[in-house]
């Protein structure tokens, strides 16, 4: 069966592709698909632990079956943050300003 599925940030980046069409057998599941890909782009294969996958408008577990034409999305790892730095809101008086 055809899976369509959508690379973001950083694997869009290593593959110089936006997406990856895939034939994957008949209730293949979201790992087959991560492993057709990776058999294509073998560079994001270290990304795997930290990749979330979504069908459409939910995030779905590695062995969620796929159906025919879904759309599958891979998203890398992120970062951000202030690390061990926190913020506090400080309250602003009439003499503040």
């Amino acid at each position: 069966m055809r899976v369509r599925v959508h690379l973001f940030a950083r694997y869009r980046e290593a593959t110089g592709q936006g997406q990856v069409d895939l034939e994957i057998p008949e209730g293949g599941t979201v790992e087959a698909a991560w492993s057709a890909v990776v058999e294509r782009h073998p560079q994001l294969a270290e990304y795997r632990p930290f990749t979330l996958f979504a069908v459409g408008h939910d995030y779905v577990e590695p062995d969620h079956h796929l159906k025919p034409d879904d759309e599958l999305c891979l998203f890398p790892p992120v970062s951000g943050g202030s690390g061990a730095r926190s913020r506090r809101a400080t309250a602003l008086g009439e003499a503040s300003l």
